[in-house]
């Protein structure tokens, strides 16, 4: 009777089904995570995913479309969410409950795919071709959400007509964005971080609050 033998039990012999693309997305999201894209080699991908370099082809037709892939499904999740949370406020009180909630999304949703965020934030630093096309047309609808959000309540007359809506938008969405990057120092040097529900919760009013008492009209 034969036995399997050794080499159908490693990692680089599993077969090129669903479950090899998932782990070659999972492990490729912490690569690109610590190399960037530049960075990570096909090698690297298919190491961490324990499989053979050819399944990056099969899955994906190469290593910019796995790391597409990575962000796009992410990216479209997060625009569904944002349209969905800053519909056009009713009131001043309906304009703070929205930035709430999206603030709180946004800062769930890094807290619960830091690989995925990490590949972002790292993108927006070293703005090479690839990424550059992924926030020209992803996740840039993401701050146009933001900013059609604002518009709106100032339409409506809630907001200042003083205010450039855009600016305005840009420090909203810059001080909430830099505030997460930060937690990673945070967390390096023994502060309070946004794992922790009553810190986030405040950072979250805070955030509110500060904008808010700011741009009423």
């Amino acid at each position: 009777m034969s036995t399997p033998s050794s080499s159908k039990k490693e990692g680089h012999n599993r077969p090129a089904g669903s479950d090899s693309r998932e782990t070659l997305l999972q492990a490729a999201k912490k690569v690109f995570a610590n190399k960037g894209y530049d960075g990570a080699t096909v090698k690297d991908l298919a190491d961490a995913a324990g499989v053979n370099i050819s399944l990056i082809s099969y899955h994906f037709g190469g290593k910019e479309n796995l790391y597409k892939t990575c962000l796009e499904s992410f990216g479209f999740e997060r625009i569904e969410a944002a349209e969905r949370i800053l519909k056009e406020p009713l009131s001043k009180e309906d304009f703070k409950l929205r930035l709430k909630l999206f603030a709180e999304d946004f800062i769930h949703i890094h807290q619960r795919d830091r690989d995925t965020c990490k590949m972002i934030h790292r993108g927006i630093t070293t703005m090479d071709p690839v990424s550059l096309d992924l926030f020209k047309n992803v996740f840039i609808r993401i701050f146009m959400a933001l900013e059609g959000f604002m518009r709106s309540a100032s339409n409506k007359d809630l907001l200042k007509k003083s205010l450039d809506i855009e600016i305005t938008t840009g420090l909203m969405f810059g001080a909430l964005v830099n505030f997460i990057r930060m937690d990673e120092l945070r967390r390096a040097t023994g502060q309070c971080t946004l794992d922790d529900p009553n810190f986030m919760n405040l950072v979250v009013e805070h955030w509110v609050e500060t904008y808010t008492q700011g741009i009423f009209a």
